[in-house]
């Protein structure tokens, strides 16, 4: 035989179990596409001045909604800069911005490594950003966000 008790909780708990899994599809901690902009540059700028950098050129400023699919839009930004430490070589150049990188947050390979690039994620923080250096004592960084809502 059932409480009675039972029955008369049992049916709020279960519609409010039933509303909580009816969320949008959207992660509710996932940051607005203004908000992993803004982080994104910071990481890249942060890269840069862990890898002792000089003459940071911004080549895309960002700032700007890029639009993606279902309203939702993304976030760039994009420097270069010069390394004059060492040999210079587009290797070391990476395997510098990496080690500076690896500093400033957790980034996972996207994409098998090349000799001079590397293509990185961060699911923390929907971040996508390319290391790679064209030519000796160059360093190249460029970035977006995820498509998320913007804001």
């Amino acid at each position: 035989m059932t409480n009675p008790a039972w029955r008369m909780i049992s049916a709020p708990l279960i519609a409010l179990f039933v509303l909580a899994g009816c969320g949008g599809t959207d992660n509710p901690e996932a940051p607005t596409a203004a908000e992993a902009g803004a982080t994104l540059k910071e990481h890249i700028t942060r890269t840069f001045e862990g890898a002792q950098a000089k003459d940071v050129q911004i080549t895309d400023p960002g700032g700007k909604d890029v639009p993606c699919s279902e309203g939702k839009v993304k976030r760039t930004y994009a420097a270069t800069a010069r390394n004059d430490i060492g040999s210079g070589d587009p290797n070391s150049m990476l395997l510098v911005m990496a080690g500076a990188l690896d500093l400033v947050a957790e980034y996972e390979l996207n994409a098998p490594g090349q000799r001079t690039m590397q293509d990185l994620v961060s699911k923390e923080f929907r971040t996508h950003i390319v290391l790679s250096s064209p030519a000796k004592h160059v360093m190249v960084i460029s970035g977006e966000t995820d498509c998320l809502l913007p804001g």
